[in-house]
């Protein structure tokens, strides 16, 4: 068969492959975590993609992220399905087959390698670690910034086979609006130079040049002097992603997580996702932070860490290729491993969508070369060939708890401890089906586990107005205020508390600050209009 044949087929496959696999996604729900702050209890992605919406995308710090061509995709699908989910999914795992595919183009580009490159691909298309990615709709950030993590790379593989401005250009722009897509992309630019020397071959004289080690930095300067604006369009987004999680109060403090136990979670989760990968159990859509580290985990983590990389560098004459998938999987984990924490999560499988295609390329060339060597292709092609049957089996099993928010924050209580988060989630779930007192246990064990969570808070407080108890409810929505000052709803149910007991003025402040924090909150503003209705009332009765 001829290559431009076997191309054809690979990428058939694949299609077909993943869009079997993952097709049962196309009728799961919404998400109550995430999902619905960006879309179903968003009233500004109801703008669609007119002037309003894409002026309020491109301004809006709201979820603590700044990437406006997310909201424009989201936007999009707005105008195409409204709120009904089932849409939003085929959107995702759409941008998941197109990822996968262009991923194995990219790669063939690179190396001249079919069923190397497609191997690559079908390990990203289906393993479980990945339905996290594809199957949550607020992770639609996730696949669309690969999506230009791959277009880049394939702009600049055009660019090295054949170098002219307007390909450099072009190379620049996708990864400019990449980063406006999510902020993963930061690492990009070390990723280029890491291609740079395998597979692209461009920094062949390492080390080998006359018997000498040193590097020969008159030919090493001008692939880094390439790199330089890529670099340079990282600093501001960089500043804006900080900017926009402080003002969401999203990055925690060092004496709510000290370094010395970020640094240790860091390790351990270096380690952990590489686990998963091979053993792809008890995947959660959310994992808490550890109360205390063991000592000794942390310091094996870390030797294992330390002793591949010694290896790969001591390798890396022999299989090059060990070099950019070690190195690859490290640095693109770097903004998302937890130095800078942001959220409460310890770990999430959503960020590896990107840092594992490293690890499957040490797979695949890995095994490609050992098996031809010591045996035949031929027993290559049927361990790859179980490899993706194996995982597609464990994420056919897995898809199941993406279904809708039951099933997801279910299955995270069953494989995880202590997870606050899924049980506030699952006390939503019981609340929007109208049974309080089961809900009101889910949400007093949440704060049991995490006094300071302030979203428990300002569920419990709600079931507390339905009973009665409104200075109760009071005391929760205050309480959430004081943990999370720009929690929206709780300014929002906070005012409605004042109102009810007359207290017009603080009421009107809170009002205010829910639609300072949120200008779309359209509840906010009636109660806001409501009050200065009543003091126009009172003004003509005097």
């Amino acid at each position: 068969m001829g290559e431009d044949k076997q191309r054809i087929v690979a990428i058939l496959m694949l299609v077909a492959w993943i869009l079997v696999l993952y097709w049962p996604v196309a009728g799961y729900e919404f998400i109550d975590m995430d999902d619905n702050l960006y879309l179903f209890n968003n009233p500004d992605i109801c703008k669609g993609l007119t002037w309003k919406g894409i002026s309020w995308a491109m301004q809006t710090f709201y979820t603590t992220n700044w990437h406006p061509l997310t909201w424009f995709s989201l936007l999009a699908d707005y105008e195409l399905y409204g709120m009904n989910a089932n849409g939003y999914h085929v959107s995702s795992l759409l941008l998941h087959i197109f990822n996968t595919v262009l991923l194995f183009h990219v790669l063939r580009l690179m190396t001249g390698k079919t069923w190397e490159c497609f191997g690559v691909a079908a390990l990203f298309g289906v393993h479980p670690l990945n339905i996290e990615s594809v199957a949550w709709i607020a992770e639609r950030k996730n696949v669309l910034s690969t999506l230009f993590w791959i277009l880049t790379l394939f702009a600049y593989v055009r660019y090295v086979k054949k170098p002219h401005w307007m390909r450099y250009l072009l190379t620049l722009t996708v990864f400019a609006l990449g980063l406006t897509a999510k902020p993963m992309l930061v690492t990009l630019p070390v990723i280029l130079l890491l291609l740079d020397y395998w597979p692209l071959g461009r920094i062949s004289c390492l080390g080998n040049r006359a018997g000498s080690r040193a590097w020969d930095w008159k030919s090493l300067w001008p692939i880094v002097k390439e790199k330089i604006p890529f670099f340079l369009l990282t600093i501001p987004s960089v500043l804006i992603t900080l900017h926009a999680a402080k003002i969401g109060g999203a990055i925690k403090s060092m004496d709510d997580l000290p370094l010395v136990m970020r640094t240790e979670n860091a390790f351990i989760s270096y380690v952990t996702y590489l686990k998963k990968m091979i053993w792809p159990l008890d995947l959660a859509i959310f994992y808490p932070y550890p109360t205390n580290i063991p000592l000794w985990q942390a310091a094996a983590a870390f030797c294992f860490l330390l002793s591949v990389t010694v290896l790969v560098v001591i390798k890396h004459k022999r299989y090059p290729n060990l070099v950019t998938g070690w190195f690859w999987y490290l640095i693109t984990l770097l903004p998302v491993i937890g130095i800078i924490q942001v959220g409460y999560q310890a770990m999430a499988n959503r960020y590896v969508y990107v840092p594992l295609i490293g690890i499957f390329m040490i797979l695949t060339w890995g095994l490609s070369q050992v098996l031809q060597t010591l045996f035949s292709r031929w027993i290559y092609y049927a361990l790859m060939t179980f490899l993706i049957l194996i995982f597609s089996f464990s994420t056919w099993s897995q898809l199941p708890n993406w279904r809708n928010s039951a099933a997801a924050f279910d299955y995270a209580l069953k494989v995880t401890k202590d997870n606050f988060i899924a049980q506030c989630g699952m006390g939503d779930v019981w609340q929007n089906s109208g049974i309080d007192q089961i809900a009101r246990l889910y949400y007093q064990e949440a704060l049991r586990i995490k006094p300071s969570y302030p979203e428990a808070h300002n569920n419990l407080a709600m079931i507390l107005i339905k009973e009665g108890r409104i200075k109760e409810a009071e005391a929760e929505f205050r309480k959430a205020i004081m943990y999370k000052p720009n929690l929206v709803e709780a300014h929002n149910n906070l005012g409605a508390v004042l109102c009810s007991r007359r207290a017009y003025q603080e009421a009107a402040d809170h009002f205010a600050r829910a639609l300072e924090l949120m200008p779309g909150y359209v509840t906010a503003k009636e109660n806001l209009d409501k009050i200065k209705n009543v003091h126009m009332q009172e003004a003509k009765r005097q």
